[in-house]
């Protein structure tokens, strides 16, 4: 028993000045990257079905072409999924941070790097879907 207790003692970090405070950051955090990463698959799977918050009446061609929707689909399903990479990395890398007392404000330039690719793939389809229409 002693043996697991000292274990975990490696794993424990004291609640001391602000760290259950910077915890809870982590975890909304990472919380928020899930959200925006679920947003990025529905958009995805709407794209793949032509799905429409209002349909269009009988009789009246899409206006979406099929050969837009399979490769906004395809960058919206990856940017859903370098989402939660990034999500994973940051929570990771601002656990390690706060086990070893270090400050971790300063942002981390991969996780800027990929969430920069994501801003830039949402902006894209934005552009893409009103030029379509």
């Amino acid at each position: 028993m002693s043996m697991i207790s000292t274990q975990m003692e490696h794993y424990m970090v004291p609640n001391t000045g602000s760290t259950a405070r910077d915890f809870c950051m982590l975890e909304r955090n990472l919380l928020s990257h899930l959200k925006l990463a679920l947003l990025l698959s529905l958009l995805s799977s709407s794209l793949l079905l032509r799905a429409r918050l209002v349909p269009e009446p009988e009789g009246t061609p899409s206006k979406t072409e099929d050969s837009t929707s399979l490769p906004l689909a395809g960058i919206q399903l990856a940017a859903s999924l370098a989402t939660i990479i990034a999500g994973i990395w940051e929570y990771h890398t601002g656990y390690r941070d706060i086990r070893d007392m270090r400050a971790f404000l300063i942002g981390v330039n991969p996780h800027l790097a990929i969430m920069t690719v994501v801003v830039v793939a949402i902006f894209a389809t934005c552009v893409v879907l009103l030029v379509a229409h």
